[in-house]
């Protein structure tokens, strides 16, 4: 059942630059301007958390050049104004070149210190300073493209080791359907493997398959989630599977559920309640065909103080429902992150019961928290499997020894890949599956198909069947 409870309360540099003047010698001034290049390692940013997925995995090119911008400066002498263009053809080179000449002897008679010598300076030769720049230039866009080879070898050696951790993943799953690597009480293995596509099964058919199918192959069962599509998950060894027949299962025109064998219908229709749904008329509750009840008795809140709270209906519900002949059982809605608090929750409900007759289990029913944007994340969010595993036991133990029946509560993404089912053998399963189609893999005892309309109470409330044995 899903509880609308409030997450925070209980209810079901910048850099500045000095700007001045320039001063110094060109040399200085050159040595100011320097070359940018950038290594492998600044080219290419690897973003692959360790506690990420292995299949989400990439990384991201995060690369900007930027080369210092160069200005010639050509000796004045050797501008050839526009309205005289530079002549083409033999004849116009060496007149071009006699003028040139002729200027520069012009220049050193006139300042005394000039002469035209063929060979000229390279300090003053402009196409010396320009071929500094080609090379400059040639230098840098070597340097460029080295990096950035170097960039994409690194990044293959690293896609390559994905595919190696991929292989081993795949290898391990195999090992485990075909029984060479057996999966023990005291082993945790299966819960790794649960998330991983795997490629070579998973076609377009597959994912075509209708919801009310239960896909099975190779000791793999399909999973499918709105977050990451279709998964393969092993089926657990030594958890035995559901026997019901799909077609016995019945649904009327007023989403009443019933499971008919071999004519006789076997099961009985039943609803569950918590303070949300107010004041119940329980008498017209019964009169609509409800057979049974399942009463929240209380529920822990999922913010950092974890307190436990009465449901402020539950008394008032046992007593009028109980008068009006409905059978009742009671859930407690955990949020336990510990075999402690679910014992202490087991405790609460059984004080709460003082004694009182149930003619259904007293439910521990955990379950994950979405919380909205901005919000706390809830106190569970760490829960690993094993310790949920535990708790649950707990919790269960600790009503059994009291002398009333204990039952888990689950759906099916939870009892696939959160709970160890192992370890829970022993009680009987209240599955939440909102559907009229079965598409649930392992044994069950209890069915919360939807929610519907029913005589005595406002608004929706959820809908259950509970199977004869």
């Amino acid at each position: 059942m899903t509880e609308n409870i409030n997450v925070n309360g209980i209810t079901a540099g910048a850099g500045s630059s000095d700007s001045g003047s320039v001063t110094g010698s060109a040399e200085e001034q050159k040595t100011e301007k320097t070359e940018k290049t950038q290594s492998a390692e600044d080219i290419y940013v690897y973003d692959v958390p360790d506690d990420e997925p292995v299949a989400d995995k990439d990384f991201y090119r995060d690369y900007t050049g930027e080369l210092n911008s160069v200005k010639t400066t050509v000796p004045e002498a050797n501008v050839v104004s526009a309205a005289a263009p530079k002549p083409t053809g033999k004849s116009g080179e060496s007149a071009f070149a006699e003028e040139n000449r002729t200027a520069y002897e012009t220049q050193g008679a006139e300042r005394g210190s000039l002469s035209y010598n063929s060979q000229t300076s390279p300090e003053s030769d402009p196409n010396v300073k320009i071929n500094r720049i080609y090379t400059i230039n040639t230098v840098i866009s070597m340097v460029t493209l080295c990096a950035v080879a170097a960039g994409f070898f690194t990044g293959y050696a690293y896609l390559k080791c994905l595919e190696q951790d991929l292989g081993l993943s795949k290898k391990r799953i195999s090992e485990l359907e075909d029984g060479q690597s057996p999966v023990t009480a005291e082993t945790e293995e299966y819960i790794d493997a649960v998330s991983l596509l795997d490629e070579e099964t998973i076609s377009e058919s597959a994912i075509e398959i209708p919801e009310a199918e239960v896909e099975i192959e190779k000791g793999k069962l399909l999973l499918y989630d709105s977050y990451v599509g279709y998964s393969w998950v092993p089926v657990i060894s030594g958890v035995k599977p559901n026997t019901y027949k799909k077609e016995n299962f019945h649904v009327d025109d007023n989403y009443r559920m019933e499971y008919v064998s071999d004519g006789d219908v076997s099961s009985y229709f039943g609803i569950d309640v918590s303070s949300y749904q107010g004041d119940i008329d329980w008498d017209a509750v019964r009169s609509d065909g409800v057979e049974f009840a399942i009463l929240r008795i209380g529920l822990r809140g999922y913010g950092a103080e974890g307190n436990i709270k009465l449901d402020d209906k539950f008394f008032q519900n046992y007593e009028n429902a109980h008068k009006a002949g409905i059978d009742l059982g009671v859930y407690f809605y955990s949020q336990a992150i510990s075999v402690e608090e679910a014992e202490e929750e087991a405790k609460f409900v059984l004080e709460q019961l003082g004694g009182r007759a149930l003619e259904y289990p007293v439910v521990f029913d955990w379950e994950p928290v979405d919380t909205v944007s901005g919000d706390d994340p809830p106190r569970t969010e760490d829960v690993m499997p094993g310790t949920l595993t535990l708790s649950a036991i707990a919790f269960c133990d600790t009503i059994r020894d009291a002398g009333y029946e204990a039952m888990i509560y689950t759906n099916k993404k939870m009892a696939y890949i959160k709970y160890d089912l192992r370890r829970l053998t022993d009680y009987p399963v209240w599955l939440a599956l909102y559907s009229t189609e079965l598409t649930y893999y392992y044994d069950f005892d209890m069915w919360q198909y939807g929610f519907g309309q029913i005589n005595g109470i406002e608004g929706d409330v959820d809908l259950d069947i509970a199977m004869i044995r």
